[in-house]
């Protein structure tokens, strides 16, 4: 009898730890829910850092081409201005046909956009550029071929240097565009090509999914309203993928992302975690939380470390033991929603 009452005992009290452990979660998950709404909870305002797009397509050669580059790049500045909150006299199209677009994609007028942009652009500011098309390599120079004279990765490196930007994104959707990674790649920059070679060399889809991630919103992948340059690639690249294997053709192009300067850049498809690559793309938003007038940039930036830190932490957590972990997280957390209640009620630090 003693023996079955230490038992008993013994198992109430497992239940009671296990019980305890379970309340804990819960209201760790409320706090996590609390943040992501407060997060989601921002009201519509300007945002500290400003962000320009330029678009450009290039010559499609065949019509189905022709039109099929330019459907991609008027959907993209679409969906930019209209679904991505992006401000549309920031948004430059210049495709090869040039009707209703900024101009015609000819060597002198991608120039001249970019110095445009160069003379509006500061040093808090990002600029993303999207190259659309078919591409090619020969004799050691990266191309996108465009109506006259082709634009190279030299003439893009030489134009970037125009501006004075906190962080640029290229995109190169065109065939045998794994050359700008290797050309581009440096501090500050992040690089995704729709090829990890010059050698696949055939007309490509990524673009097509890429505006499609974003139309339909599943590049939004861990819903917190927000989409990362990493989760748009990272969903362009699976799609794309899928389409291949549903088609029952063999794939031509394997999307590729560079953002910590080594040139070689790692495949979007096998990204399961960031890694050697993925850290910067994943901090850089083509959709961002939109924070309210008059908010300092140190309270800004006080907020986002915190997020950033909670995310950081949460990808770490089968490398730390669970009490120090949920206990760490809870601190984390609590402060976010601090600095978030600051924000909402227009407190400074």
């Amino acid at each position: 009898m003693v023996f079955a009452s230490e038992a008993r005992a013994t198992m109430m009290g497992g239940q009671k730890a296990k019980d305890k452990r379970q309340k804990e979660m819960g209201r760790l998950s409320e706090l996590w829910l609390f943040v992501i709404l407060f997060l989601m909870g921002i009201g519509t305002g300007t945002a500290k850092a400003t962000s320009f797009h330029l678009i450009v397509c290039g010559s499609g050669g065949e019509e189905p081409y022709v039109e099929r580059f330019d459907d991609w790049g008027k959907r993209l500045r679409s969906v930019l201005v209209k679904q991505m909150g992006q401000a549309g006299n920031r948004v430059y199209l210049l495709t090869e046909q040039g009707k209703d677009t900024d101009g015609i994609s000819e060597l002198g007028e991608i120039e001249k956009i970019f110095r445009r942009v160069g003379q509006d652009v500061s040093a808090q500011d990002d600029v993303f550029v999207y190259l659309v098309g078919h591409g090619s390599y020969r004799r050691n120079i990266a191309k996108l071929n465009i109506p006259g004279a082709d634009f190279t990765v030299e003439h893009l490196n030489e134009w970037m240097r125009l501006w004075p930007a906190r962080r640029v994104v290229i995109v190169n959707t065109a065939s045998s565009s794994a050359a700008f990674v290797n050309k581009l790649s440096g501090k500050g920059r992040i690089v995704c090509a729709s090829t990890r070679s010059v050698e696949e060399r055939n007309a490509t889809r990524f673009m097509e999914f890429f505006v499609q991630a974003l139309e339909e919103g599943s590049a939004d992948q861990n819903r917190d309203e927000r989409i990362s340059m990493l989760e748009i690639c990272r969903q362009a690249a699976s799609l794309t993928e899928a389409w291949y294997t549903g088609e029952g053709y063999l794939a031509t192009e394997h999307a590729i992302l560079d953002d910590n300067g080594d040139g070689k850049g790692a495949r979007l498809a096998e990204m399961t975690s960031v890694v050697a690559d993925g850290k910067e793309a994943d901090q850089i938003f083509i959709l961002d939380t939109s924070i309210p007038e008059g908010i300092s940039a140190d309270l800004v930036d006080a907020y986002q470390a915190a997020i950033t830190t909670v995310q950081d932490l949460v990808k770490r957590k089968q490398e730390l033991d669970l009490t120090s972990y949920y206990k760490e997280l809870e601190q984390q957390l609590l402060k976010a929603a601090q600095l978030n209640r600051q924000i909402r009620q227009g407190k400074d630090l």
